[in-house]
């Protein structure tokens, strides 16, 4: 899909609709302009998503395809991926050996080239890239270690603008010809990190940057020959973290965050002689993206859109000139804010299941008034495979039952209402019901202390048994309350007792076990980038990250008093924009925390208000998160898709 834009230079993420747009025409790529002008509209077309959102992100072209290296995840560790871009889709190849971000990347010579960059301190090696065979080699070095380095090239010679060593501002211009060591060959007026370049009738263009003071306005001008920088313009306020590339004549500064501390959604083209303009404002705000110039125009890769580490990959370039005639409707969903799309919540007090849009609207409720249908102890809540169908675990009725979407008819129930049991057709307790792709359900079945696989109403395998309730997998477990199933077929499942989290294949081998650092480990599930993060049912309650490899905690959020303060919470997942969306079931509400910043970001319910009325939760104790399409309705299609 395209994104729209908005001509007024606001930096919200909604999508406008059409009315907003005062006397522009929009373009159906995205594109605003004035009907008077009569210049081909710069616009932005969505091309893709990486595997995961990554901002700071190296970026390089060679022969139509871009390169993409490193970067940092949503849970901010650095990134190893190297992702192809090209006319066929994207395409995830061998790896960095060294995670990285705030590289810089570059084409010399029909070679790529990754240099600097960091994690924890600041790289001087260059390595080079080989697409064909994944296979890095150390081929140079830098002066002096290096991140947050900027890169142009000019001919055969690539120069890397500022950086930080580790310990200071880099204020040198260097040079790399592809083998060796990298030479010194210009020196900026101040040391500066996160700078926009590209090059310009064959000289390096700077724009703005961050300084010790903070960020710039300027816009500097690198002559190769004489190794001669000034100024020769400036920007329309400081900015730093923003990406450039060069169309044509003109050179494109995308995003960045300005002086005030604000995500930037302009757009801003700058001449050769430094004049700069306003060409286009994004639909949504984005800093740190990576910026590669391609024949087609310039593909802007992941990037902070002001919450997160984003995964969208999309190109600028030019459209048809502007069509007289009436504006064509636009979305007005907000596809970047804390929600990206919409939520189906059970919400257990009220024994009933609601799906809210981002405005907090409930678009659909089960049951509905009048169907004779009702729910007893909703305490979890997901889509079938198909999205045709929503399957609830009534934990203390004993039973999972399964309801058409968006319909609400009763099609399937499994367990005996009211009655606990481990015989063939009974539940004690059951948690986390999923329905997986042929039919097959899978449960906790909590204090039968066993997971079910189940089809139809026959029991395919059990792991566990009831009656034996000790830590002992695969053999036996302690009373459990998660079973998420995983797209590489496995299933994380929490024992209460003792905070273990087992790793199964479907066929009931074990993996590995983990020790979580909580009192009482609830509904584990993965992250965006395949790590673990679970909730700890507690009062005050937190939620934890987990190195999926080593176990180790990798983030932890656990406010002890405030409006922060966790209430038994009972799940807690990543959405796909990196934001961390938990039920907060005591305190009635549902809660999404940006993990950057460990702040809430978004609600839905009252704080310590249980309520039934508009906005109003009871106990809240699952979720599952509903992508919508273009048009802004719900796409439950797509909900297994976006699952880990």
């Amino acid at each position: 899909m395209a994104w729209i834009v908005n001509a007024g230079g606001g930096h919200g993420p909604s999508l406008l609709p059409s009315s907003s747009h005062g006397s522009g025409t929009s373009s159906p790529l995205g594109g605003v302009s004035s009907t008077s002008d009569p210049r081909p509209r710069l616009v932005s077309q969505h091309l893709g998503s990486l595997p995961q959102p990554l901002q700071d992100p190296a970026v390089a072209e060679i022969g139509g395809v871009v390169y993409a290296f490193g970067g940092l995840t949503a849970a901010q560790t650095s990134s190893s991926s190297v992702t192809a871009i090209g006319a066929s889709g994207l395409r995830s190849l061998h790896g960095l050996p060294t995670p990285v971000h705030d590289a810089a990347a570059a084409t010399i010579g029909g070679r790529l080239y990754v240099l600097g960059g960091g994690q924890s301190v600041s790289y001087s090696g260059i390595g080079r890239y080989d697409p064909a065979g994944g296979v890095t080699r150390l081929v140079g070095s830098l002066p002096t270690p290096l991140s947050d380095l900027a890169i142009a090239t000019v001919g055969s010679t690539s120069y890397v603008v500022g950086g930080f060593t580790g310990q200071t501002f880099s204020n040198r211009i260097y040079a790399y010809h592809g083998g060796g060591s990298a030479t010194p060959a210009g020196t900026l007026p101040t040391g500066l990190r996160y700078a926009a370049v590209a090059t310009l009738g064959g000289r390096v263009i700077i724009a703005g940057g961050r300084t010790t003071s903070g960020p710039t306005a300027a816009v500097l001008e690198f002559d190769p020959a004489s190794g001669a920088v000034r100024r020769i313009g400036s920007l329309p306020e400081p900015l730093m973290h923003a990406g450039a590339g060069v169309i044509g004549s003109t050179m494109y500064v995308v995003g960045g965050i300005t002086g005030s501390g604000s995500t930037s959604a302009r757009v801003l083209a700058i001449d050769a002689t430094g004049g700069v303009r306003p060409a286009l404002t994004l639909a949504h705000a984005v800093s740190d993206a990576g910026v590669a110039t391609t024949p087609s125009g310039l593909v802007v890769v992941g990037g902070f859109d002001g919450s997160a580490p984003v995964a969208d990959v999309w190109r600028l370039g030019f459209g048809a000139p502007p069509r007289t005639g009436p504006k064509p409707p636009t979305a007005s969903v907000n596809f970047h804010g804390p929600l990206p799309g919409d939520l189906l919540i059970a919400d257990r007090g009220n024994n009933r299941m609601l799906v809210v849009n981002p405005q907090k609207k409930v678009i659909w409720r089960f049951p509905k008034l009048g169907s004779g249908l009702t729910l007893h102890f909703d305490d979890d809540t997901f889509f079938t495979p198909d999205g045709k169908r929503i399957i609830s675990n009534e934990e203390e009725n004993h039973d999972i039952i399964q309801v058409t979407f968006p319909q609400g008819q009763l099609v399937w129930r499994y367990g005996h209402p009211g009655v606990k049991g481990a015989s063939p057709g009974y539940l004690n307790t059951p948690d986390d019901a999923y329905a997986l792709p042929g039919g097959v359900v899978i449960v906790a079945d909590a204090y039968n202390c066993r997971v079910l696989e189940i089809k139809g109403h026959r029991i395919l395998r059990s792991i566990g048994h009831a009656g034996t309730c000790v830590h002992n997998p695969p053999y036996s477990l302690g009373a459990i309350n998660g079973d998420t199933p995983l797209r590489n077929g496995h299933i994380l499942v929490s024992e209460i007792n003792g905070s273990y989290i087992d790793e199964f294949t479907l066929t009931g081998h074990l993996v590995r076990v983990y020790r979580a650092p909580v009192s009482y480990p609830s509904d584990p599930q993965l992250t965006v980038n395949g790590n673990i993060i679970l909730a700890d049912y507690a009062s005050p309650g937190g939620v934890v990250i987990l190195n999926r490899h080593t176990g180790k905690a990798m983030w932890t959020y656990r406010p002890a008093s405030g409006p922060g303060r966790l209430d038994h919470p009972s799940l807690a997942a990543m959405l796909p924009n990196g934001m961390v969306i938990v039920s907060d079931d005591y305190n009635h509400r549902i809660v999404i925390i940006n993990p950057r910043t460990n702040r809430i970001v978004w609600q839905y319910g009252h704080l310590g208000a249980a309520g039934r009325g508009p906005g109003y939760l009871n106990t809240p104790d699952g979720f599952d998160f509903l992508p919508v399409n273009a048009s802004g309705q719900p796409d439950p299609a797509k909900v297994w898709a976006t699952r880990r």
